[in-house]
């Protein structure tokens, strides 16, 4: 008889629990270890009618709580706080947090809390795995996330978030030792990647749970999903590649994947050019050039242009010394086929801009027939489905031996029992963030949290769902919108700003947290929208790292800007807790004009309407047929329709303009736009809403992709942004050796304070052109004197930075550095200052002026374009 003695008690409490197969027991009162002749083993206690249960030593574990150091306690105290003030929906999150979150030492939630550094981790030890089709920046994020205990995923519309999750969730379950949970902040999300898993014949491996009725679903669907099982256990061993062979199969293709990303880049660049030169030709079509015999650089490709558009500068040349003498005779021998064209002659100029646009298409062209072509010859696509294929076949054979020795099993209610069985046989756990502790039982931890939609997960969502995982993939993209918090309430003050459940989702309070040090990568290929569409998110919110691979449509008006006649159509209806918009005239020419115009060409159901006013969604609802749908851009995120209609609701009146701050929101905008994958239609009142900022841009970028309507003031002309882009990138290696005098020291200095005003948030989308040719400012010389006329048809006559919106194209102002002893000390520079002034002054082009003798610049420059970039809204609206 084995007598047990001496025992090591300890007993549970708030601090330390009690954790038995891996689940903290809520009711365990304490343990007793008794080691008895060298055969250890733990009586846990329960409750206080002396139960126990008698466990092997390898079966419990005593852990102690992290939220109960300093800093963790102070963060749950806090959002505690805020939880009991949560309305009847959020009782969950509310009371979950009124008990207290267990603070696992091993959780994400204990990392984040405690802030420490993110662990590097080993990939799993098999072949990587793309059942599910990939591309380059979703291999990258797939490794990224498996390399590390917290990693960020930024996944922008329609670049394939969920296939990168399913991928993911292949490369965790090919371990049968690893469990996974995907959640989000709603259902959406999470049924999304259950209905493609088990489209592609792997559902039987999830485990939907979530709130009551999800896990009701489930346990009674087990029988069907058992079959599909058995059918596995009983299918003979497949054949599959070596992982040697498979890792090479990869390797191989990521070269062609480099190659197609290439061809996709090149193919939105020849768009981007096609647009820039109809723009282009028709402002050399106002500007009436005299004929002349085409110009002799017929086998000069695009960069030879470029270079002797340069080298003819006179700010550049140097015209005295050796120096001068050695650059015109270089110059002679380089480009002497255009030895008798006058280059200071700004109608050459122009002739010589007009064939660098033609020779770079053609050129761009030729680049893309050639990749194209290789990747033909290489047979990229048969080599990416075999790798699908491969992977695919890699993933059942695992997954057919996981389940080939073990029986099937039929779970109830009482499934958390048994969750080392259920977890085998169930690897993936799909859930609600606030419903997954729930779902695996409070204190028990999965390997991997893949939390979807992060953007919109709360931080008290979020707090619960960290608190069930050891490694967390976060994916989610801050440039949409943020969960949906009642500013209204007054909340607690947060311990620590990267916690403040008022300012931050998930995503951004993990930015905030760690910043540079976070693991992360962007999701850059584009799938959903015609390029157009995406193009203005992609050059609004994504600084042109997007890479569409849709392609265009030539003559296809993918963008739509329609307004309502003049006059003021908003009205304002007082709703049951709150005063809200509607804008009768706007349904009406949805209805009346933009459907029977725009929409025909497409179904019912894949036309959406959205508002940022929920009144106005009810009110298109009641007036348009049952299939059109139409919701708030907020109920749209997520999903996705072929043509989009956009209603903005405002107009001129104080309350409208008091509604841009919630309309003009750019997360509202960029998810409002994104939503549409082949049309999207903005309806706004007749004055374009001048005083909004991101709805003026969008207004603006419309404009421009439809260059052959009469929609341009005849006094602005579009900035020639790739041409001057292309200009800048050649002129500065070669001014930077040629301009040593101090007046051109001075607009380096400027540069470098434009460059860094130009990175504040409030000038998004705002960049610089430099040396920009005074002739190409101006759509027409009809407002200049003869001499003005005169003066602009010299080469010398240039501004030395261009300050333009990048979206619309529209210019901000134009900047001048005037040197002291180049400006100040020469009457004739003056007097060429002044005329310069005055053709500016007549285009309403601002000019500033900033004197080398000057202090202050960066605040003067920063000040002044926050006033230009906010009067510029009210000129573009009287276009």
């Amino acid at each position: 008889m084995l007598i047990l003695s001496n025992p090591d008690v300890i007993a549970a409490g708030p601090e330390f629990r009690i954790e038995v197969d891996g689940r903290l027991v809520e009711d365990a009162t304490s343990a007793c270890y008794f080691n008895g002749w060298g055969q250890g083993s733990w009586h846990v206690f329960y409750g206080t009618a002396g139960r126990f249960s008698v466990r092997a030593p390898d079966q419990v574990r005593i852990v102690r709580d992290g939220g109960f150091d300093d800093g963790p306690a102070a963060i749950l105290a806090y959002w505690k706080a805020i939880a009991v003030r949560l309305p009847e929906g959020g009782r969950t999150l509310r009371d979950m947090h009124g008990k207290g979150l267990p603070v696992h030492p091993d959780s994400a939630l204990a990392r984040y809390l405690d802030a420490a550094p993110i662990e590097p981790v080993e990939r799993p030890d098999s072949p990587p795995l793309y059942p599910f089709h990939t591309n380059l920046s979703q291999r990258a994020a797939i490794d990224c996330a498996l390399r590390h205990t917290i990693s960020v995923i930024d996944g922008p519309p329609g670049t394939g978030k969920t296939q990168t999750i399913l991928n993911l969730i292949a490369n965790i379950i090919v371990d049968e030792s690893k469990t996974v949970a995907v959640v989000s902040s709603n259902n959406a999300a999470v049924d999304n990647v259950h209905t493609k898993l088990v489209k592609a014949g792997f559902g039987y491996v999830t485990a939907n749970l979530g709130n009551r009725e999800k896990r009701i679903t489930f346990l009674g669907t087990q029988d069907s999903r058992n079959q599909v099982v058995e059918q596995l256990r009983g299918s003979p061993a497949r054949a599959v590649r070596r992982a040697e062979e498979m890792a090479a199969l990869d390797g191989r293709l990521l070269g062609l994947r480099e190659r197609e990303r290439e061809l996709a880049e090149l193919r939105t660049e020849l768009a981007a050019y096609r647009l820039e030169y109809s723009h282009f030709s028709g402002y050399l079509e106002r500007h009436e050039l005299p004929d002349q015999e085409r110009l002799p650089v017929l086998r000069w490709r695009s960069a030879k242009i470029l270079a002797f558009i340069i080298a003819t500068d006179p700010d550049l040349a140097r015209t005295s010394g050796i120096a001068g003498t050695i650059q015109r005779i270089g110059n002679f021998f380089r480009y002497r086929s255009m030895r008798f064209a006058d280059a200071r002659d700004i109608d050459v100029i122009l002739r010589l801009q007009q064939l660098y646009y033609e020779k770079k298409m053609a050129e761009l062209e030729q680049r893309i027939d050639s990749i194209q072509k290789s990747l033909e010859h290489r047979e990229f696509d048969r080599l990416a489905e075999e790798q699908r294929e491969q992977s695919e076949e890699w993933l059942i054979e695992q997954l057919r031996r996981r389940y080939e020795h073990s029986p099937t099993r039929r779970y109830d209610s009482r499934y958390q029992r048994n969750w080392h069985t259920f977890s085998r046989d169930y690897p993936v756990i799909l859930s609600t963030c606030h419903s997954l502790q729930n779902s695996i039982g409070a204190g028990r931890l999965v390997d991997y949290l893949i939390v979807d939609e992060a953007s919109q997960a709360d931080l008290l969502s979020a707090a619960a769902v960290l608190a069930c995982g050891r490694n967390v993939i976060v994916v989610g993209d801050l440039r949409q919108l943020k969960p949906t918090i009642d500013e209204e309430k007054p909340y607690p003050l947060a311990p620590n700003a990267a916690y403040d459940y008022r300012e931050h989702s998930l995503l951004s309070s993990l930015t905030a947290l760690y910043g540079d040090r976070l693991p992360r990568v962007m999701l850059r290929e584009h799938y959903r929208c015609d390029p157009a569409i995406i193009g203005f998110c992609n050059q609004k919110f994504y600084d042109d790292r997007l890479v569409p691979f849709t392609r265009v449509t030539d003559g296809y008006p993918a963008m739509i800007l329609a307004r309502t006649a003049e006059g003021n159509h908003m009205r304002r209806v007082r709703g049951s807790d709150k005063v809200e918009r509607i804008n009768q005239r706007e349904i009406d020419v949805i209805e009346r004009e933009v459907l029977p115009r725009f929409c025909t060409e497409f179904s019912a159901d894949q036309i959406g309407v959205t508002t940022p006013y929920r009144k106005q969604a009810n009110r298109v609802t009641d007036a348009l047929i049952a299939s059109i749908e139409s919701d708030t851009v907020h109920s749209f995120q997520g999903r996705e329709k072929e043509a989009i209609v956009m209603t903005t609701v405002l107009d001129e009146t104080r309350s409208g303009r008091r509604g841009l701050e919630f309309a003009d929101r750019p997360e509202l905008v960029n998810v409002a736009v994104s939503r549409a994958m082949k049309r999207f239609v903005l309806v706004t009142n007749y004055d374009m809403l001048p005083t909004s900022r991101n709805l003026r841009d969008l207004i603006g970028y419309i404009r421009y992709q439809n260059p052959n309507k009469e929609i341009f003031d005849s006094s602005v002309v579009s900035v020639f942004d790739l041409f001057y882009r292309d200009y800048s990138a050649r002129l500065l290696p070669i001014a930077s050796r040629i301009r040593e005098e101090s007046p051109h020291q001075t607009e380096n200095i400027m540069r470098a304070v434009l460059e860094e005003v130009l990175e504040d948030d409030r000038f998004q989308g705002i960049r610089f052109a430099e040396q920009v040719i005074l002739k190409n400012l101006l759509p027409d010389t009809e407002r200049l004197t003869t001499e003005q006329r005169r003066f602009v048809g010299h080469r010398s006559a240039s501004v030395d930075f261009d300050v333009f919106n990048s979206v619309t194209k529209e210019r901000v102002c134009v900047i001048e550095v005037d040197g002291f002893s180049y400006h100040e000390a020469r009457p004739e520079q003056l007097r060429r200052d002044a005329i310069k002034d005055a053709i500016c002054a007549a285009y309403g082009i601002p000019v500033l002026r900033f004197p080398t003798t000057g202090s202050a610049e960066i605040e003067r420059l920063r000040r002044e374009l926050a006033i230009l970039t906010t009067a510029r809204a009210g000129t573009s609206a009287e276009r």
